[in-house]
């Protein structure tokens, strides 16, 4: 996904590229009309040819760019909005000029990728949170786009190695990444997803915890290497640090989740949760850890640890019938945002 907001480089990027392939398919078509004038075909039969052919080029290639700026013409959905600010302690964090990327993120999330219940709703809390969830982890880079992933399976309860769910034994998987047949596809048990913003000091949230999978994915594998934030001088530091901090858990010397022990992936992935939950607690904890996360996420945590501190302190922001409505719709929250609630 990423800064979807209109103009941006990935937008010139593409609309660059469409035309430059739309010249390179009319010069190509109507350079291979020349040699038809022999046959007595007369050369301005395939100059319109030439050119309907480049503009069909130019409008596929920049469909995508459309199809965003669709998305983004249509206003904040205000029970969105309300979601974000009871729900979301990093986005009630962010600056204002911030937090309207983070919703333009979320739109733009919600409006290229599919979130479908299995065997169960999809609510508007559960949608924002998992387009929250992708949003969050790759806020430092803005031009990121989320290809790796097409959709986002919700699931009634955690299931199991069959992605059976119901209560059996062995169900206890929260969240997973597809792979093989099911790459593009991530599946969160929607309980888990909401429990993960509920109590956002805990360390622990399944939806950032998949989505950094497939931020580790960005260089092909997912190993505890993300492809991202580091270059060939600090893999080794990176790989070092990982493994002592490891140890750590394994010593029993860490408040790090063990089940970060079960390979580097998955330390990468609790790693991530423990971060944008509770920064400045890693930040004295794991001061080594800390700036190493912060580099690989291109977001500095550190000046929002105070901000994000108040906000897990405070909880959920609680709004009066006759509150202003937090969406910035100038309209009172009980004629706004809690009609849609």
């Amino acid at each position: 996904m990423n800064h979807p907001a209109l103009g941006t480089a990935w937008e010139r990027r593409i609309t660059r590229t469409a035309t430059f392939s739309a010249i390179a398919t009319a010069v190509t078509v109507a350079a291979l009309a020349f040699p038809l004038q022999s046959s007595g075909v007369p050369l301005w039969f395939g100059l319109p040819i030439a050119a309907i052919l480049g503009l069909v080029v130019h409008s596929s290639l920049t469909r995508k760019v459309r199809r965003r700026r669709q998305i983004l013409a249509r206003p904040f959905p205000t029970e969105w909005e309300a979601v974000l600010q009871a729900d979301v302690a990093f986005f009630r964090a962010l600056e204002p000029d911030e937090q309207v990327r983070f919703r333009r993120e979320v739109q733009t999330f919600i409006g290229e990728k599919r979130i479908t219940g299995i065997k169960t709703d999809v609510d508007t809390r559960t949608l924002v949170l998992a387009a929250a969830s992708a949003v969050i982890p790759i806020f430092g880079f803005p031009e990121w786009e989320w290809d790796q992933i097409s959709e986002i399976l919700i699931y009634p309860s955690r299931f199991d190695g069959e992605f059976n769910v119901g209560g059996g034994s062995g169900q206890n998987t929260l969240g997973m990444v597809g792979t093989g047949v099911m790459n593009g596809l991530m599946i969160l048990a929607k309980p888990d997803l909401v429990q993960g913003f509920k109590n956002p000091g805990d360390k622990r949230n399944v939806g950032l915890h998949e989505f950094a999978h497939l931020v580790d994915k960005a260089d092909g594998e997912i190993d505890g290497v993300p492809g991202v934030g580091l270059d060939r001088q600090t893999i080794g530091p990176w790989i070092d640090l990982v493994r002592r901090k490891m140890q750590e858990i394994e010593d029993g010397e860490s408040d790090l989740n063990r089940y970060a022990l079960t390979n580097e992936a998955e330390f990468f992935a609790v790693a991530t949760e423990y971060l944008f939950e509770r920064p400045g607690i890693m930040e004295r904890k794991h001061p080594e850890l800390f700036a190493m996360m912060q580099t690989i996420f291109g977001q500095d945590l550190k000046s929002r640890v105070a901000a994000l501190r108040r906000e897990i302190t405070a909880g959920p922001r609680r709004f009066g019938r006759n509150s202003p409505c937090p969406c910035g719709s100038g309209l009172k929250f009980k004629k706004c945002c809690l009609e849609r609630m």
